[in-house]
């Protein structure tokens, strides 16, 4: 059973009006840079995210997700499958940080990524460090079919391939562009995660040598207003409320571009990257160990699950994420849609009207 009593300290909430709209709070020492939700008693409810960092003009790419997983679940009657619509829509976006905008690992070669579904019956699957796909989502969808809850690395790219997925190297202009800032940034030491002190040549686990590029090398094409110093682009994922109350989310990530190889972060383990269950369901997007250390989807829902609201439920994981690490979230519960965010974060919600 989860011990309520480990959850991580809460800051005392702020007063809050529920209505819809974005605004900004300060809570102790962080600051919760965006806030939006409020009530929607009825009706299928949608959310989508474009990653914490992704600006917000990007807005109406990741409305269009939201609004494909609503006319999904309304279609259907099934949360999941308009989970899975939402999902699809943000991996086929080259800017973002999933299926064809994955991010291009430190090797300059491999493109490692990871997915999860989860639904309100309790239903969980995931694929970490998989490759050679271009909808990981979709075969993490796969893996729930099967009597496993994960697979990884080399056995979950041939179990997509097996299952009838294309075997395709998402690569873009975009994310080629991203790589070659980031690597520049990290052998100019400018780099965060730990990654500006890690001694990474020694612990190089990649075959072939550590990368070595020019100083003067640029990010090459422009990339909109999105490519600041964090990363801007991570996780991306859809959170969905059925008309019948039912739940579902769906998580899909390339990952951190600066990592050794193999690196799983918060979206594949459970309880971590995203949560479902009868009280509703929460997808995270930022910094994955810290995510994975205070288990934030899980202890989200738990909030949903002694009677808060989605907005201030994701308000107070946001206030409480320690230190300077970025953190995003959005949750659906039954009466209600939350988002919030430490930074700047591309969000759509549907069927809040």
């Amino acid at each position: 059973m989860f011990c309520r009593l480990c959850l991580p300290i809460l800051i005392a909430a702020l007063t809050l009006t529920g209505c819809n709209g974005t605004d900004r709070h300060i809570d102790g020492d962080r600051e919760v840079a965006l806030l939006a939700g409020g009530p929607v008693t009825s009706g299928a409810v949608t959310v989508t995210h474009g990653g914490v960092g992704s600006p917000p003009t990007w807005n109406e790419d990741v409305q269009t997700a939201a609004d494909a997983a609503l006319a999904e679940t309304k279609a259907t009657g099934d949360a999941l499958a308009g989970a899975l619509a939402g999902t699809l829509v943000l991996e086929d976006n080259p800017l973002l940080n999933a299926g064809t905008g994955a991010n291009i690992r430190l090797d300059g070669r491999t493109i490692q990524m990871d997915a999860a579904v989860m639904t309100s019956d309790g239903e969980f699957a995931a694929v970490a460090v998989i490759e050679h796909v271009s909808h990981p989502i979709l075969v993490a969808r796969a893996v729930m079919d099967t009597p496993h809850r994960m697979l990884a690395g080399d056995g979950a790219t041939r179990f997509a391939h097996v299952m009838g997925f294309a075997d395709v190297t998402p690569r873009c202009e975009q994310s080629e562009a991203k790589y070659r800032q980031r690597i520049s940034n990290l052998l100019r030491g400018d780099v965060e995660g730990g990654y500006a002190t890690f001694d990474w040549r020694r612990a190089w686990n990649f075959p072939g040598p550590p990368p070595s590029l020019p100083g003067d090398m640029t990010a090459g094409p422009n990339l909109d207003d999105g490519l600041r110093s964090m990363d801007p682009t991570d996780t991306v994922g859809t959170v969905v409320r059925a008309a019948d109350g039912s739940f579902a989310v769906t998580l899909s990530t390339g990952g951190t571009s600066i990592t050794l190889d193999g690196r799983v972060g918060d979206v594949p383990i459970y309880g971590c990257g995203c949560f479902a269950g009868p009280a509703g369901a929460v997808a995270c997007t930022g910094f994955g160990e810290e995510i994975i250390r205070t288990a934030m989807a899980r202890s989200i829902y738990v909030m949903l699950e002694d009677g808060l609201s989605a907005r201030e439920a994701v308000r107070r994981g946001v206030a409480s994420f320690p230190g300077d690490w970025s953190l995003g979230l959005i949750a659906v519960d039954g009466n209600g849609w939350g988002v919030a965010a430490t930074h700047e974060m591309a969000y759509g919600a549907a069927g809040v009207d």
